[in-house]
This record gives structure tokens, sequence and C-alpha cells, in this order.
């Protein structure tokens, strides 16, 4: 019971293609996590420069009040 070198050829090619359907599925994945931090990113962003304004205009309220410049 002798092992060809088309058995073998086989068995590499077999390995292969499961290891290439193993790394696209994980960078399926991964694009599909990056996308969602992006989004996330984006919304703590957003919501970050709406309270920054907020500050801003307190600071600037609080200027008046206390008799100085805006």
């Amino acid at each position: 019971m002798n092992i060809g070198c088309c058995e073998v050829a086989i068995a590499g090619l077999i390995v292969n293609v499961v290891s290439l359907a193993i790394y696209a599925g994980y960078n399926i994945k991964l694009k599909a996590k990056e996308a969602q931090l992006e989004k996330r990113t984006q919304e703590l962003e957003k919501k970050n420069g709406k309270e920054q304004a907020q500050i801003n205009q307190l600071k600037a309220e609080i200027e008046k009040l206390k008799g100085g410049k805006p």
C-alpha cells in the first residue's frame, strides 16, 4: 500500500482549499467588526462635538456673569 505522488498532491490541495476558506471567513468577520467599530466611533465623535459646544457655551455664560469678556 504505497501512497503515490497524486494522492499527496490531492491531500495538499484539499488542505490548501480548507485553509483559504478559513482565512476568507476570518477576513469577512474582521471587516464586519471593523465597520461596526467605525460606526460607533463616528457616533461618539458626533456626541462629543455636541457636548463640547455646550461646554463652550456655558463657559461663555460664566464669563458674562463674572463681568468679563465673552
